[in-house]
Formats: structure tokens, C-alpha cells, sequence
């Protein structure tokens, strides 16, 4: 809706519609299918009203996802007879849909949406070269672009910090997402034990996901349950508020996003962060100005990281400001512009 807003702002005439799950509680492969030819036809009746020049889809280049492009792009260009350039934004990527050897994807799927759609909206440059190995013609069409972080939202209150116990004096160090196995989230417990000052730390782990029973069992087996507090889901409006109340993002993420919004959130608040080097983080941060990299998988780094932190800061106190300077680069009116340079490519 950033962006809605953002490209109606610099002159282009946008309206919205729904392009996702209506109905969470539809499973298996043919509900959901249903789902999507129902979406695709509300779609094609807002193309009737609106008729724009271009509709631009977000979604992710990924096997489930890419079967439901498939599913409304093919349902499109055979009930809308108006003129239409399609875009995707992909939102993260598993591109061994591009590699996989089934007959469905290499010869239907993936074949049919590179010749239908006018272009691609990646978030790394990282995503755009591993297309180009497998499918030049697509890469051809892809555009490099950033979501849009607004900073007026990152910021919390005083009854926001005592309702979560944010006042105290000690470090606070965060890991913020969803909690699943390939955000790194062991990674970051797993840590705590290698922390030479843990009673000089707040450890807080913000978000709910399959792996939160896991992840507190863990922490007992670990004996660091005094030292992490795990805060469970919280409304993405007031979640917001915690990039301005810690002091370090802790992120060993290895899941294929490409513009992982809790990391760039906090680089935009000025957070130091440890993270790993994937996509996005890659094309705009660098190590020790913005970041300190650690590899997948590796509590031992993030420990290290961690500490680093701690003894140092001064350090913490340059990746802060260097952060902060790099806000612009991911505003509305910047990313909007850069989207409506590629729109009118087309």
C-alpha cells in the first residue's frame, strides 16, 4: 500500500486488488487451486472496470506461488481482451523452479510465464544473476528494486517500552521475525552460552512461528531461559515499536527471502546488525560500516559477533550512524520513482 500511495503521489493513476488467499482454512493442492481461479476472475472483473495499462502482481518465483501465476495469468490473457503488461514483484525466491527436472514446471509453468509477463520486480542482485544462469530470457526482464521502509513507523513510546519492560538498563539484544528453523533463530539461542556477559544482556525474541515450542524447549536445555524472554506474536504495528527500544539486531537468517524487512528495518533505525550475507543485505551493507557478517548456521560467529558488540561501543556507535544515513535509499519517493522508471520501460 506504500506503494499504492507512492505511485499515485508521482502522477500514475493505480487502484487495488486482492492477489492472495481469501480463505486460509481451503487445503490441499486442488482448494487451493480454486482459490486462485476465483481470485483470478475478481481480478479480471477489476481489469473491466479500471482498465489499467499495466498490472502488477506481488508474489514469489517459487513452486507453490509460481503455480498460481501460472493459473491467473493464463485465466487473464484468456477472458480480459484488452491490453495488458503484466509485472511481478517477487518477494523472495526458491529458484530451483527454474532448475527442477518435472515436466510441469520446465516445460508449462516456467516456459509459459516468461513469454507472458513484461517484467520482473527482484529485491537482489543476487536473485537476477541465478535467474540469468538458468533462464537469460527472463533475467532479461528483470528489474532491481527495494521495498519501501518508512521510518515514522519505527518508533515507540515510553508506555510502549514499560509495557515490555524495555527501560531497564542492560544491552538489549533482539531477534525479530518469524520463527522458523531458516531465520536462524537456533542460531541465536545457541549463542547465549558463548556470551562472556550475559547478565549484562536483555535477550528478547520477537514473533510466533511453527518452531516457538521448539525454540523454548531449547533455551531450557540450553539453561539460558533466565537470560531470553520470548514475546510471542505481536501486532506488526506495534512490533514496529521495538527497532527503536533495542540496541542489536540479531539475524543469521539462511531462508530465501530477498529483502528481509525485519533486517532493513533496523538498518533504517540504526541498529547494528549480524546477519548473514544473503541477497539484499549483500547489494547495500557492508561489514564493519553497516553490518558484521556471519556464516549460516554458525552460533559459534554469532557469539562472537555478539561479543564484539558488547566490548565495543564505539563500534556499535559507527554502524549506528552509518545506518541511519542509508534511509533514503529505501523511501517511498526514491523506490516509487525507480518503479515508475521501469513502468514506463514497458
Amino acid at each position: 500500500m506504500d506503494e499504492l500511495d507512492g505511485l499515485n503521489k508521482i502522477g500514475l493513476q493505480c487502484r487495488s486488488v486482492r492477489y492472495g488467499r481469501k480463505d486460509f482454512s481451503v487445503n490441499g493442492p486442488l482448494g487451493r487451486a480454486m482459490d486462485a481461479v476465483f481470485n483470478s476472475f475478481n481480478i479480471i472483473s477489476a481489469l473491466y472496470k479500471f482498465s489499467p495499462d499495466i498490472l502488477y502482481l506481488n508474489s514469489r518465483l517459487e513452486p507453490v506461488a509460481s503455480v498460481r501465476d501460472f493459473i491467473t495469468v493464463f485465466l487473464i490473457r484468456s477472458f480480459y481482451y484488452g491490453k495488458l503488461k503484466i509485472v511481478i514483484k517477487s518477494h523472495g525466491s526458491d529458484l530451483s523452479v527454474l532448475t527442477t527436472r518435472s515436466f510441469f514446471y520446465r516445460r508449462i509453468i516456467i516456459p509459459f510465464l516468461t513469454k507472458q509477463v513484461d517484467l520482473w520486480l527482484f529485491l537482489s542482485k543476487e536473485e537476477k544473476r541465478l535467474v540469468w544462469s538458468s533462464n537469460p530470457r527472463l533475467a532479461g526482464r528483470i528489474f532491481v528494486t527495494c521495498n519501501i521502509i518508512e521510518p515514522s513507523r519505527l518508533t515507540s513510546s515510553v508506555d510502549f517500552r514499560k509495557k515490555y519492560q524495555l527501560n531497564n538498563d542492560k544491552l538489549k539484544i533482539a531477534f525479530i521475525g518469524r520463527v522458523i528453523n531458516e531465520k536462524g533463530v537456533f542460531e541465536f539461542l545457541k549463542a547465549i552460552p558463548f556470551i562472556g556477559r550475559k547478565d549484562l544482556c536483555d535477550f528478547i525474541l520477537v514473533g510466533d512461528g511453527d518452531a516457538l515450542a521448539q525454540a523454548k524447549e531449547l533455551a531450557g536445555k540450553l539453561n539460558v531461559s533466565q537470560y531470553i524472554r520470548f514475546l510471542g506474536w505481536v501486532d506488526q504495528d506495534e512490533a514496529e515499536s521495538f527497532y527503536d527500544s533495542v540496541d542489536i539486531l540479531v539475524f543469521p537468517t539462511f531462508f530465501g527471502e530477498g529483502f528481509p524487512m525485519a533486517l532493513f528495518k533496523s538498518v533504517v533505525s540504526g541498529l547494528p546488525v549480524i546477519t548473514t550475507r544473503i541477497r539484499a543485505a549483500i547489494d547495500h551493507l557492508t561489514m564493519p560500516e553497516n553490518v558484521i557478517w556471519v556464516e549460516p548456521r554458525s552460533e559459534k560467529q554469532v557469539a562472537e559477533a555478539i561479543n564484539e558488540l558488547i566490548c565495543n561501543e564505539e563500534l556499535r556507535r559507527f554502524m549506528s550512524n552509518n545506518n541511519k544515513r542509508l534511509a533514503d535509499r529505501f523511501s517511498q519517493a526514491k523506490v516509487c520513482d525507480e518503479m515508475s522508471e521501469a513502468f514506463m520501460s514497458l
